[in-house]
């Protein structure tokens, strides 16, 4: 639940004018969504205004763009001009017996790194593609058929052409070798293939670096400089190749790679361990990196916010250890200093929204859409949560995104 989205929920909720009781419509899911950036007295008297689900199914059809209103027709026929983690089939201009060559299996909630980079790959190479979703063991269990296909439980999986592929790097380059059409890698006899390995060997010690510091209680002074000293030789190796990405002026497979564990580390440090990533100016070639994927409909459309990270990492790899310097990023990132409030800032320097491209109608109406669209699934879950282990909000949007993505 990107963190403008997150914001637009209040604009909603604003927009029925009142709430109702629990039941009886919206209900307590948007006023405890509300209270996130409010400092309301929670015996403040709530009066029965709200319109309908029905109502403002309506009221949002009005206000639509045509193009807003085709997102679920695109989205089931394989046709939106970007990303989406609901997609189920993505066509790119091809046939869904194209499509049917390659098959992702990858966690419902998208919050699997190993899936994300393959899914970018697949997207950046504009290769049809079917989409099954199972959970990660960290908040479900996985169906019969898929043990079967996958002994270990592990995702993502793939079939291409028929042939079941367990690993993730061998998943992307069966793809690059099955559709050379639009190469992500320089050829053999090229001087930028020199820098591939290298780069991706890098990739791996930054990633072993963070996720030990991230992990760990102890030493947090030599892991901390040793996690600094790895972003510098990242930061060298982009300003190395003439930026703005890895390998130049056009994105690689190498970028693929390293997305999905710079964004979540662009995410977690600064919550747990006090350190900016995304806006660090002894990095600007990371900061240039960053804007450049974020600009293209691939990275764009499936990268997640901060706020979900920091609360999707600890089921899925243990307890994150945070320092004292965290705090005030960790209570900005939750909005429990207030930075939830309207409007926010789309140049923060924490979380640039910038990128996102929507104005605040836009981002309203698609927070709308994306509700009513789950209306089942957030009746059921808008209580406040008293069993869920890695919430520190009245609601968990880590849960809560977990049912509702599929």
């Amino acid at each position: 639940v990107p963190a403008a989205w997150m914001a637009a929920l209040a604009l909603l909720a604003a927009w029925t004018t009142a709430m109702v009781k629990p039941g009886g419509g919206l209900g307590g899911m948007f006023q405890n969504m509300v209270k996130l950036g409010s400092t309301a007295s929670s015996a403040a008297v709530v009066q029965d205004r709200a319109p309908s689900w029905d109502t403002l199914t309506a009221l949002l059809h009005d206000q639509s763009s045509a193009d807003e209103r085709s997102f679920r027709q695109q989205l089931h026929d394989g046709t939106l001009p970007h990303a989406s983690a609901l997609a189920k089939m993505r066509l790119f201009g091809k046939s869904e017996a194209d499509a049917s060559r390659i098959t992702l299996y990858r966690d419902t909630a998208a919050w699997c790194p190993y899936c994300e980079k393959v899914w970018l790959l697949l997207e950046e190479k504009q290769v049809p593609y079917m989409v099954e979703k199972v959970n990660m063991n960290c908040y479900g269990d996985k169906p019969a058929w898929f043990w079967a296909m996958q002994p270990s439980g592990g995702i993502p999986v793939a079939k291409v052409d028929g042939k079941v592929i367990r690993e993730s790097n061998d998943i992307m380059m069966a793809i690059e070798q099955a559709y050379p059409e639009r190469p992500m890698l320089p050829r053999e006899d090229s001087a930028k293939a020199v820098a591939v390995r290298p780069l991706l060997t890098l990739e791996r010690q930054l990633f072993s670096s963070w996720f030990r510091w991230l992990t760990s209680g102890m030493n947090d002074g030599a892991q901390r400089h040793n996690f600094l000293a790895l972003m510098d030789e990242v930061d060298a190796a982009l300003a190395a190749q003439g930026g703005p990405f890895f390998l130049g002026e056009d994105i690689s497979l190498v970028d693929c790679m390293f997305a999905p564990f710079l964004e979540r580390m662009a995410a977690s440090l600064p919550y747990y361990k006090g350190l900016l990533v995304r806006t660090n100016s002894r990095w600007p070639h990371v900061q240039c990196w960053f804007s450049a994927m974020e600009a293209r409909p691939s990275f764009r459309y499936i990268r997640s916010d901060y706020y979900t990270h920091a609360h999707d990492l600890p089921p899925q790899v243990g307890r994150c250890y945070s320092t004292a310097e965290a705090e005030a990023y960790a209570a900005a990132i939750d909005g429990r200093d207030g930075s939830w409030r309207l409007p926010l800032t789309e140049k923060d320097a924490l979380e640039p929204l910038d990128c996102l491209g929507y104005d605040e109608g836009s981002a309203r109406r698609e927070a709308a859409e994306r509700i009513l669209g789950n209306k089942e699934v957030y009746a059921h879950t808008h209580a406040p949560t008293t069993t869920c282990p890695h919430a520190r909000m009245p609601t968990c949007s880590a849960c809560v995104c977990a049912r509702a993505a599929s």
